[in-house]
């Protein structure tokens, strides 16, 4: 009997230490694998993953292009749900607070938001309008637009959005991420422009010995807090009126080309070349998209959330995705905020 009882001690004995060993490996393997989950849930990993997926898959932005009937039904959707009118007021305050250049050959409006392709835009409304000079002899596209362009909402009194509606107009406009479009405002007006306003501001709180993520964290802080208020900064749904002003085509910067040609298509313009991104003419040796995590990788949740209240409707109203989307950062009409 007291063999027996040793024997079945022993037998227990075992099948606890088995049983812990059990549990200790699915222990291990749940802790790690939760790292896993929490690093792939971290922004700026998932965005790094995702390109290095779409680098794998071979994929290109004409993957990603979102069709513009469908784009506009989400943003009146949209439009609604937050309370915007989706109706035109007749007279001449319902234009858009941006440049709008009227293209009379080719009976088109474009809207022309800041940091969003409006230069190789406005080179290209020159090549329009006849002039020949070779696209990189094109300078100071945004000066002088009075003499240059037909600016219907800043100098001339005599358009209204009923012309532009009654003239069936062809009305087209450019968005773009808020996170990249943020990014290429730095480093234009800060990085390119050492001794611009912005570096002015920006060096009253550091020094000038500061790294550029330094200066780009200041800059944060600035535009959110509204110091710096510049069109090329501020939200875009608004500046644009996508809520209520006619348009034909909203193009994603991100699908640039695809934009283009459909335009193109779709207004009978044929034989005219559409003048190269910085990137694409190899003015940047990397592109603002290459430098998404050289910016968001240092910030902190609490100035990434940051980015996201101060452009919280243009991600919601435009459906563009924020950095924990695997679509980052394109758009996506089917998610939910």
């Amino acid at each position: 009997m007291p063999r027996l009882c040793s024997t079945s001690l022993i037998r227990i004995a075992i099948l606890i230490i088995l049983i812990s060993c059990i549990l200790l490996y699915h222990y291990s393997d749940s802790t790690s694998l939760n790292e896993s989950l929490r690093s792939i849930q971290d922004p700026v990993v998932r965005f790094l993953d995702y390109n290095e997926y779409v680098k794998q898959e071979k994929l290109s932005s004409s993957d990603f292009v979102v069709d513009t009937r469908d784009l506009l039904s989400y943003i009146h959707r949209q439009c609604e749900l937050h309370e915007q009118p989706l109706s035109y007021d007749k007279t001449r305050k319902a234009m858009p607070d941006a440049i709008t250049i009227h293209i009379p050959e080719y009976n088109i409006v474009y809207v022309s938001n800041p940091k969003t392709g409006s230069t190789s835009f406005k080179k290209f409304v020159l090549r329009l309008q006849g002039d020949m000079t070779p696209y990189e002899e094109m300078e100071h596209v945004h000066r002088g637009q009075k003499d240059k362009y037909q600016v219907i909402n800043k100098y001339s009194k005599n358009m209204t959005i009923n012309d532009i509606v009654d003239k069936e107009m062809y009305v087209v406009g450019f968005i773009r991420n808020p996170i990249t479009r943020l990014i290429s405002g730095f480093r234009n007006k800060v990085l390119r422009t050492e001794g611009g306003e912005y570096n002015k501001k920006i060096y009253q709180i550091l020094p000038e010995t500061a790294t550029d993520i330094e200066r780009f964290k200041v800059f944060l802080e600035l535009v959110t807090s509204g110091v710096i208020s510049d069109h090329h900064f501020t939200p875009q749904w608004k500046k644009m009126r996508v809520c209520s002003f006619p348009y034909s085509l909203l193009g994603q910067t991100e699908t640039t080309r695809d934009s283009i040609e459909t335009m193109m298509r779709e207004t009978g313009i044929v034989g005219v070349e559409f003048p190269g991104s910085r990137s694409e003419r190899g003015e940047d040796s990397r592109s603002t998209l290459d430098e998404v995590g050289d910016f968001m990788n240092p910030l902190s949740s609490d100035e990434i959330d940051s980015i996201y209240e101060f452009y919280k409707m243009d991600f919601e109203i435009l459906g563009y995705t924020k950095l924990d989307n695997p679509m980052f950062p394109y758009i996506d009409l089917n998610q939910s905020f």
